[in-house]
């Protein structure tokens, strides 16, 4: 037994000290352009970047230009202000929207660099009807309030392929001992789950069969093809209201009042996307580094003559819908 022990620590010391060539392959430089643009934005942003062996850094100075049906459209300007930028890409901005069925094709050049990608504008979403529902989770030693947003689509014939979310907007009153107010605007997006819905729940819109979390919630119509479905959306509803957000420091509230107004939305999605998105959320959810018990995920890239992935969404807003106000008393968070 002790010869086996020791063979055993014999094998990891000589394991421990070789040395494993690794091979990177072409390190060109490369240029990397990512863009989902969206059908009926007027603001539009394309984010540029050199890419290496081991870094990446903004590209800046690019000619970039887009086309519409093959006509020029507009000429995307760098944005000159540094906040508008990643912190790994530099941004051009440039305006319009584009029709649906139309071809959008995105050109970016500088020096020996010469990418493309094109893409078509897919027809927006059709939504019937939206719901919400408040229901009561119970696990093992307690429970919570469930808000549920129910989103009910027309699907038309053929393949097609969605994104699902909910805006929020806040307006938040503070008031202070002497009834003074002061009001504080605020707008984000919900971090919706989806895993109650039997589209995004399963492995159907995953790539993978541990596939579970789905921070982009991409789906097919795949279960219910050329027919009506409502999908559901869920979250706590203690994250419904903002709870961290800043005013002037010489005003004192004692409680607030937080007025909320959502705006559920769909938008529709090329199937190129929808596959993004979803090694999206595999790399979320088994990291970006090691992906040990499932088939490493690649990121689908449609750039001509360098990499990234483009995209031009089509987004669909169902009407605004006011909640309850929530009041917020100061004293407890002191």
């Amino acid at each position: 037994m002790k010869k086996i022990y020791l063979a055993a620590l014999s094998f990891l010391a000589v394991g421990c000290i070789n040395k494993v060539p690794v091979d990177f392959g072409d390190d060109t430089p490369q240029l990397v352009l990512n863009a989902q643009l969206m059908a009926d934005e007027d603001t539009q942003a394309i984010y540029l970047s050199e890419s290496q062996v081991a870094t990446i850094k903004p590209l800046r100075g690019a000619d970039v230009t887009i086309l519409v049906d093959g006509k020029p459209f507009a000429k995307a300007e760098e944005a000159e202000d540094e906040d508008r930028n990643l912190y790994n890409a530099a941004a051009y901005y440039f305006k319009g929207g584009f029709p649906e069925g139309s071809q959008v094709k995105v050109s970016a050049k500088k020096g020996s660099w010469d990418a493309w990608a094109q893409a078509d504008v897919v027809q927006p979403p059709v939504i019937s009807a939206v719901d919400t529902l408040r229901s009561i989770e119970r696990e093992i030693d307690y429970s919570y309030e469930v808000f549920q947003v129910k989103i009910t689509l027309q699907d038309p014939p053929g393949d097609n392929y969605y994104r699902a979310g909910v805006r929020a907007f806040h307006l938040v009153t503070m008031v202070d001992a002497e009834g003074k107010t002061m009001e504080v605007p605020v707008v984000y997006e919900f971090h919706m789950n989806g895993n109650q819905d039997p589209v995004l729940g399963g492995t159907t819109a995953g790539l993978s069969m541990f596939d579970l979390g789905k921070t982009y919630l991409a789906f097919s119509d795949e279960m219910f093809s050329g027919q009506e479905y409502t999908l559901r959306l869920t979250i706590n509803s203690e994250q419904l209201y903002p709870y961290y957000y800043s005013w002037d420091a010489e005003f004192q509230p004692v409680y607030a009042i937080i007025s909320t107004t959502i705006v559920p939305w769909l938008e529709s999605l090329s199937r190129e996307e929808f596959d993004y998105l979803n090694a999206l959320n595999n790399l979320e959810s088994f990291g970006y580094t090691s992906q040990m018990i499932v088939e490493p995920t690649t990121l689908p890239s449609n750039v001509n003559g360098g990499l990234g992935f483009f995209s031009v969404r089509n987004r669909t807003d169902a009407a605004p819908m006011a909640l309850r106000p929530k009041r917020l008393d100061y004293e407890i968070w002191y």
